[in-house]
């Protein structure tokens, strides 16, 4: 299922992609010990489906005006490892709408019938097929025999929609030009492109575009500014630029990190951009395939856009914070448009899991049924 099931492997680094009542988990998260004077408060779990062997991961989150918040994620159904992208709706009062799916796989014969997950939703102004559409879902996906992965996006003139119109096409396609996986030794082959993270940069059509690259010559996050306001016109290319990772280290904090899977908001007039991003190299025991912490880090948006600069890191969702041993697939609380009402405070919801001895790799076990959605506010002291 999308960046984890498979164990995709990025050039050796494998990446993905609640009270647990199946182990009698049961977690003690607490605000976190100041560091560089930020704490995370608040914490508290928003999605599961317990007792499934279903998973809920990978969240974006689109706050309305009203207090509402509306939350897209990857999930299945019953033991079935195939991403669907669901939708619940948060009332300010707390209350949820039911988890419902709002985006699935494609027929046989398109590019994207195998999963269909990593959600980014943004609001702006898009056309296709002379329709207009206010919401633009960006996704990724790909191919039943392939290994690789490439994105797309639907529209919607509604978040709370039981369906989304699909773009036929991909909006970002694999690296190479060639058909077929692209092999990078050692049985190894390349993850291809995906888990974009979309922000409005003008509130129409102009969409700055963040997503992961595995290939051959690595693994990066990169990003492209793409213009999704005529579809009809559009044409995936292949420019990008590489994102600076300068400031974001190891989970050791030595070195810098390899960049995957992370969202970002942006904040044009205090020209900031936030990230949140899982933080490597992984643990050595199982799931090895998914982080134990997250981080939340900011640096200027014109610094990011020259690609220069350095990420200022705010704080880490780690077990010890979390009181789960894996912390992975987070996202970021924005507005509709990708804009964070207060980038040094940033709301930040994310995914945990457990780890052996309480899961493994088999049957009604596998640490994916116990993929559930958490969230908690930064807070600075």
């Amino acid at each position: 299922m999308k960046k984890y099931l498979m164990m995709w492997i990025f050039c050796g680094l494998m990446v993905s992609c609640g009270k647990e009542k199946e182990y009698n988990y049961k977690p003690e998260p607490k605000p976190s010990t100041p560091a560089q004077g930020y704490e995370f408060e608040n914490i508290q779990e928003i999605f599961g489906f317990y007792g499934q062997q279903r998973y809920s991961y990978c969240p974006s989150i689109v706050k309305k005006d009203d207090g509402s918040i509306h939350v897209f994620f990857c999930g299945t159904q019953n033991m079935v490892m195939v991403d669907n992208i669901y939708h619940i709706r948060i009332n300010p009062d707390g209350n949820q709408t039911p988890a419902k799916i709002v985006l699935t796989p494609g027929t046989s014969e398109s590019w994207d019938n195998h999963h269909t997950c990593d959600p980014s939703v943004i609001k702006g102004n898009f056309s296709m097929n002379e329709n207009n559409y206010q919401y633009a879902m960006f996704y990724l996906s790909n191919m039943y025999g392939v290994y690789y992965n490439e994105i797309g996006v639907a529209f919607s003139n509604d978040l709370e929609a039981n369906t989304w119109v699909k773009y036929p096409n991909q909006v970002v396609k694999k690296t190479w030009s060639y058909d077929g996986d692209q092999g990078t030794g050692q049985d190894y082959k390349s993850w291809g492109v995906g888990q974009p993270s979309a922000v409005s940069l003008d509130r129409q059509g102009h969409v700055l575009l963040t997503y992961t690259i595995g290939d051959i010559d690595g693994t990066r996050i990169v990003w492209a500014e793409i213009d999704c306001s005529n579809m009809d016109n559009y044409t995936a290319g292949t420019a990008y630029t590489t994102m600076v990772n300068k400031g974001l280290s190891k989970i050791d904090y030595t070195g810098t990190d390899v960049t995957t899977d992370s969202d970002f908001a942006i904040d044009q007039i205090n020209n900031k951009i936030v990230i949140v991003r899982p933080v490597h190299p992984n643990p050595s025991i199982y799931p090895t395939h998914i982080e134990e912490a997250v981080e939340v880090a900011y640096m200027p948006l014109d610094d990011f856009l020259r690609s220069t600069g350095e990420w200022t890191p705010i704080l880490r969702i780690t077990p010890e914070i979390s009181g789960y041993p894996r912390n992975h697939n987070p996202g970021i609380e924005r507005n509709a448009y990708g804009e964070i009402e207060n980038w040094e405070e940033p709301v930040i919801y994310y995914t945990v899991s457990l780890a052996a001895p309480d899961v493994e790799p088999s049957g009604t076990k596998f640490a994916e049924w116990t993929y559930h959605i958490w969230r908690g506010n930064v807070v600075k002291k």
